[in-house]
């Protein structure tokens, strides 16, 4: 049995490529080697030969080169053929060779029996045959196996089991032989057995010390070598040592694939509305990375989508010019480990793995353990490197996912794939960097073939569609716009007509790469269309417009609209502005919590025991929220100015929590999460998890002070439940922060009674209204000061300062709204100044 997939470019391959005959006649540095019928030589790269017009496969050279073959022979196979025939009926409902005129016999007939009847059906004829075991679960397992490996799958395994050569010995000793076997065969070099054990003796002295890894008896080492040099030594496949003896493998022979949640800052995590996914597929054998696809978790990852991904990269559809940077090697799956319940169309993307020839498998314990370190550690690192870097134009999910799917294609080329990783070693031997990239070059040379990209309508197929129709200035798919000379036909046809709209077309695209689009028009094939614009995206994130750089959850910092300059204030729109957030007072109420404020986090920052914290309490509009907003920007001045002239990223000094009523434990907590540079965390995580995550985020974020207001609006639900107080109070004593809580006074809870017990691990402040004093003159004459109205004459607002106290109660917040409100008025109405009656008809 011979299989077509994957398609390969070998060495010995006569092909056409820019209008000459060429001969393959090696591969190196991730390239093909040429030589024209006149003996030059050239290098090219894959893409540069596929993506030519020109490029053609002439003629197959005779090359060693290894096709996957059943592995059995005889009876065994026989009695697989013999089941096959029966499985083909139950699935299709007639046997494989039937006439074109048959039909299915009623108890196999697809269309009135379901497939369940039918293994029942199949089940009860070959028991009445004499067939021992063939019971209805038996006909379901051998038909699942059928479907995924073919006839494969129907071989008795036992009767071909096979022990893998050094299956018995230490791998340690394969490991180091393998890599001496690998520099002999880079180097052109021969050994004899007793140099090969030389060699082996040596580096397993230097690599875990003498005496510590034995060497087996020189009969079964010398076998060990022979056996090896007749399995492995023409170049049916890289021998690769592990725990199970060493097996023969090849790039594309087994290609995991995972999908592990990115941990985004905070700068980027507050943008999407959902997780956001990573989905990898990297080859086992040389762990280099065939695709990678960033996604939400809304819904499951698209199965053919993936496929077809996986046989046409997207990488090498367009070969980047300039960028000095070797695209990701092109390695196309033979076998697919991965778990289908996670896909989206299991059944579409089975069917079409089926057709080309691809196998899908459900990873081994072993081979998960193994794939999922792989995949753990690359993302891993494309976390941190997320981390490092700026994205100023990102405002919303859609450019979020864009700008990452970018970052990580660029990323996995000029970064993993030149990552050394030890278990590379012995692929490429002691003279190379072990890099995914090195590895595929090793294994190219020594199987004397490379991959080819599949493309073609079959894969092109399984990419998702629309209907669209093909407007003057080309194809519209999500808000870009795709044009190319191809497409005038379909633009000619549809003007011939006027009042007639142009026929839909149908167009094939890839979610995951925007620089192309395919389009049929009504011949065969497809016109592929490059971008040309992208339309510019008008929503805007709420979140990236803020003016404060204090994070913060249910306020919305002021905006600084103070003019620069006299002449701007001549404009009423822009007074307006102005005098709606004049300049906030320094009340006594946030020099005081300023000044407890700063000598608290010092303190806490050195604490040894338990931490303080600081409690503000007060009637509605005595300032408490003013005071927090306050302290935040303190803090963020601080940090902005101590981390001057170094990177601040990361970095969050001050954040403000506001508790809706009805707030749960496990909601404040998420909430605060979100404010912080935490990973995504799942939903059903536990309260004790998020708040181990929130803890560590606080830790690493440098955070000075946690402000948390309206701390008493969510109240105790039953007298055993604790409330989001008693999770923040044991949280305040994990983290060096200081917490500040705000609430109204009155309300008992356990913070209150905490500080009426004389704990003093919270120092409590009430907001009180101010006498009529020299304090209360000094913040009126601060308003005076600040006002710009046309009629205003210095020093009449100082004036109405008793009147001003009788009608705000001594309450600062109070006075500056009434100030506010009676200058906005005042500009309205034309007066331009503000007199005692003007104070009387604006309520407070």
């Amino acid at each position: 049995m011979e299989l077509s997939w994957p398609p390969r470019l070998g060495v010995g391959d006569r092909v056409r490529f820019e209008g000459r005959a060429w001969v393959v006649s090696g591969f190196d540095h991730g390239g093909v080697q040429l030589t024209d019928p006149l003996g030059d030589l050239d290098w090219f790269t894959v893409p540069q030969m596929t993506l030519s017009g020109d490029f053609e496969v002439l003629e197959r050279g005779p090359r060693s080169s290894f096709v996957p073959a059943l592995p059995a022979s005889g009876e065994v196979l026989e009695r697989a053929r013999w089941w096959e025939r029966h499985i083909v009926e139950v699935i299709t409902g007639l046997p494989p060779g039937a006439d074109d005129r048959a039909t299915p016999r009623a108890e196999f007939d697809p269309a009135v029996r379901s497939l369940g009847e039918r293994e029942a059906a199949k089940a009860a004829e070959l028991a009445a045959e004499g067939v021992s075991g063939a019971s209805a679960r038996t006909v379901r397992r051998r038909r699942q196996r059928y479907q995924a490996q073919g006839v494969e799958g129907l071989i008795d395994g036992r009767a071909v089991r096979t022990r893998a050569p050094g299956s018995r010995q230490d791998p340690r000793v394969l490991e180091v032989l393998m890599m001496i076997v690998a520099d002999d065969t880079a180097y052109r070099q021969t050994s004899s057995v007793e140099a090969y054990r030389r060699a082996t003796v040596g580096m397993l002295e230097t690599i875990y010390g003498p005496g510590v890894v034995h060497l087996p008896s020189r009969s079964t080492f010398q076998r060990l070598v022979k056996d090896i040099g007749a399995r492995y030594g023409r170049a049916r496949g890289i021998p690769v040592a592990s725990r199970d003896g060493i097996r023969s493998s090849r790039p594309g022979e087994r290609v995991y694939v995972d999908t592990v949640p990115l941990g985004l800052p905070q700068r980027l995590a507050h943008l999407a509305s959902q997780r956001v996914l990573m989905t990898v597929a990297v080859d086992e054998l040389t762990r280099s990375v065939c695709t990678v696809m960033i996604h939400s978790s809304r819904q499951p990852l698209d199965g053919p989508l993936l496929l077809a991904r996986l046989c046409d990269p997207p990488a090498l559809r367009d070969t980047v010019t300039g960028s000095g940077q070797e695209a990701m090697p092109l390695i196309l799956p033979e076998s697919l480990l991965l778990d289908r319940k996670l896909l989206r169309r299991p059944r579409a993307f089975t069917d079409a793995c089926r057709h080309l020839g691809v196998k899908v498998m459900s990873p081994a314990p072993g081979e998960k353990a193994h794939g999922e370190r792989v995949v753990g550690r690359l993302v891993s690192l494309f976390n941190a490197d997320l981390a490092a870097h700026e994205a100023e134009w990102i405002t919303d999910e859609g450019s979020l996912i864009t700008w990452l799917q970018t970052r990580a294609e660029r990323w996995v080329e000029w970064f993993w794939q030149q990552q050394p990783q030890r278990g590379l070693r012995t692929l490429v031997g002691r003279a190379e960097q072990p890099t995914p990239s090195a590895a595929f070059d090793a294994c190219a040379a020594r199987l004397g073939w490379v991959h080819l990209p599949a493309g073609g309508d079959a894969v092109r197929c399984l990419l998702p569609s629309v209907k669209r129709r093909v407007a003057m200035d080309g194809v519209h798919i999500g808000g870009r716009r795709y044009d190319c000379p191809e497409l005038a036909p379909s633009r000619t046809a549809a003007s011939r007509m006027p009042g007639t709209p142009a026929p839909h077309v149908q167009v094939r695209f890839d979610p995951h790469d925007v620089r192309q689009v395919w389009v049929q028009t009504g011949d065969p094939g497809w016109i592929r269309v490059p971008l040309v614009e992208a339309k510019s995206r008008r929503r805007r994130s709420r979140r990236a417009d803020r003016a404060s750089t204090v994070h913060h959850e249910g306020w919305s910092p002021p905006v600084d609209l103070m003019p620069s300059s006299q002449f701007l204030l001549g404009h009423d729109r822009e007074r307006l502005a102005y005098h709606a957030q004049l300049p906030m007072l320094q009340t006594p109420l946030v020099r005081e919590v300023l000044r407890l404020g700063e000598r608290l986090v010092v303190m806490n920052q050195a604490a040894v025991g338990g931490h303080h914290g600081l409690l503000i309490t007060g009637p509605p509009g005595s300032g408490k929220t003013t005071a927090l907003q306050q302290l935040g920007r303190r803090f963020e001045h601080v940090d902005r100015f101590s981390h001057r002239g170094r990177g601040r990223l990361g970095r969050v000094p001050s954040v403000y929590l506001r508790i809706q009523p009805g707030d749960s434990t496990r909601t404040v907590l998420f909430n605060l999460a979100r404010l912080l540079p935490t990973p995504a965390l799942p939903r059903k995580a536990s309260t004790a998890a998020v708040s181990e995550a929130v803890r560590n985020a606080l830790i690493s974020s440098g955070t000075s002070v946690i402000l948390v207001d309206d701390v008493f609006a969510a109240e105790r639900s039953s007298p055993g439940r604790s409330t989001p107080v008693d999770a923040l109070r044991y949280l305040a004593d994990q983290v060096p922060a200081t917490f500040v809580f705000a609430g109204l006074e009155g309300q008992e809870t356990s913070l209150t009674s905490a500080c009426q017990a004389g704990q003093g691990r919270l120092t409590h402040l009430r907001a009180a209204p101010l006498p009529y004093n020299a304090d209360w003159e000094r913040l009126v004459r601060t308003l005076d000061q600040d006002l710009s109205l046309r009629q205003h004459q210095p020093g009449s607002l100082v004036r109405l300062a008793e009147v001003l106290h009788d009608r705000t109660g001594g309450w600062p917040t109070a006075l500056a709204h009434l100030v506010r409100s009676a200058a906005m008025e005042a500009i309205l109405t034309g007066t331009e100044e503000i007199t005692e009656q003007d104070l009387d008809v604006i309520a407070v």
